[in-house]
């Protein structure tokens, strides 16, 4: 009797399956439409706009390091203009 309830069973809920997907589907699209949930778009363009943060903020630091390599250059000639202006000082 085991096995006959089994196989009827089986046989109800493997022909209940495709009657039921499409209500589950419609209620998860729906709670994905209606609560806001993030789609696969959603992340992508997440991802795309970290992306061009990172990208940007890498841009700024390289721009910075070169303003920085330049004041260093310009200390370093205003040094040597003070050193050059002291030493003609002296000597007049």
């Amino acid at each position: 009797m085991g096995v006959f309830s089994s196989y009827v069973m089986t046989s109800l809920s493997d022909a209940s399956i495709p009657h039921l997907r499409d209500p589950v589907e419609s209620v998860f699209t729906e709670v994905m439409q209606n609560k806001g949930l993030p789609t696969r778009d959603d992340f992508r363009a997440l991802r795309n706009r970290v992306d061009m943060l990172d990208y940007n903020s890498r841009e700024a630091n390289k721009a910075l390091n070169a303003v920085r390599a330049g004041c260093k250059r310009v200390l370093a000639d205003v040094e040597k203009a003070n050193t050059a202006l002291s030493a003609l000082e002296t000597r007049s």
